[in-house]
């Protein structure tokens, strides 16, 4: 069978002949992949970069939603295990990391949207205490997968109000979900956030946006804020008189803020309210094609990318 393989850190994925999956045991199940997604995460990985990504050789991915090749159904498979990828044909892996999905899903817009949601929740479950009812979120990087998929993701999750901020208004205005929008301005500093109040930020830009909105958010009440992602720059300084003076706790979300144990039972619970929410937009690509759509930046404007083999 087929597999994207990466055996040089530098060089990205290869498309491989390998062995076929190992049958599967009592506790494992087989599935014939249907799309698996290329999300931040695949890429840092496949750049050895990532905390798991492990030794070479690399194969790539980490989900994909798939059929079971002796019963027909319909499932949805995450796993960070190394050396084990989702960029595949087939797949052998543990009946506890398949989750049973509609038959009605669309595989490629499930298998592109799982992933970004899963910061949100993530975030909004595991890294805030003691929210209030009907709490408000701020998003930052509103527009990116992410951060779309989160504002349906915190609206489930109980949040009253959600404001979306990013450079882009065209975009925020079209938005759904949204209860209000902020367009963040050049320089960031001209950016008013003096009459936001809220009760969450969720950050998936960083560097200057996040130092700005910590200094000069309204803060009437305790303001959590979770680190997520880094669209901007990666270091940013936070005054010391900034943390003593506001009532503000900063947190991180990511595989090492969160033990895997618990990440599997959120997923357990996140995989049923995806097929609720209104799934992000993907464009599929033909696994044997990796090699050419890995460097293809211009795929980034056709949605989530998702390879189907």
């Amino acid at each position: 069978m087929h597999i994207a393989q990466v055996r040089d850190w530098s060089e990205g994925p290869r498309y491989i002949t390998v062995d076929d999956a190992p049958a599967p045991s009592d506790n494992e199940i087989q599935l014939r992949v249907l799309a698996t997604g290329l999300h931040q995460v695949v890429r840092s990985r496949a750049s050895g970069q990532h905390a798991s990504s492990g030794s070479l050789p690399h194969n790539v991915g980490i989900d994909c939603v798939g059929r079971d090749v002796a019963t027909g159904k319909l499932y949805y498979c995450s796993w960070m295990k190394p050396r084990f990828g989702t960029f595949a044909e087939v797949i052998t892996v543990p009946r506890a990391v398949v989750h049973l999905l509609p038959d009605t899903i669309d595989p490629v817009a499930f298998a592109g949207s799982v992933n970004p949601a899963m910061s949100s929740w993530l975030a909004l479950t595991q890294r805030t205490s003691n929210l209030p009812e009907k709490y408000t979120v701020l998003i930052l990087g509103a527009t990116s997968a992410s951060g779309r998929i989160a504002v349906h993701v915190a609206k489930t999750l109980g949040a009253g109000k959600v404001i979306g901020v990013a450079r882009d208004e065209a975009a925020l205005a079209k938005m759904e979900g949204l209860d209000e929008y902020i367009v963040q301005k050049d320089p960031i500093t001209d950016t008013d956030f003096s009459q936001v109040v809220c009760d969450v930020v969720l950050d998936y830009v960083y560097g200057d946006l996040a130092l700005h909105v910590l200094s000069t958010v309204n803060i009437q009440r305790p303001l959590q804020y979770i680190s997520i992602g880094v669209l901007s720059r990666k270091e940013v300084a936070i005054p010391p008189g900034l943390l003593r003076s506001r009532d503000i706790t900063i947190r991180g979300s990511g595989p090492g803020a969160i033990p895997m144990p618990v990440v599997l039972q959120e997923v357990k619970k996140l995989v049923p309210a995806v097929t609720k929410l209104d799934l992000l937009e993907a464009h599929s690509v033909p696994l044997k094609d990796i090699e050419e759509a890995w460097r293809d930046k211009s795929l980034a404007g056709k949605g989530r990318l998702v390879f189907i083999p």
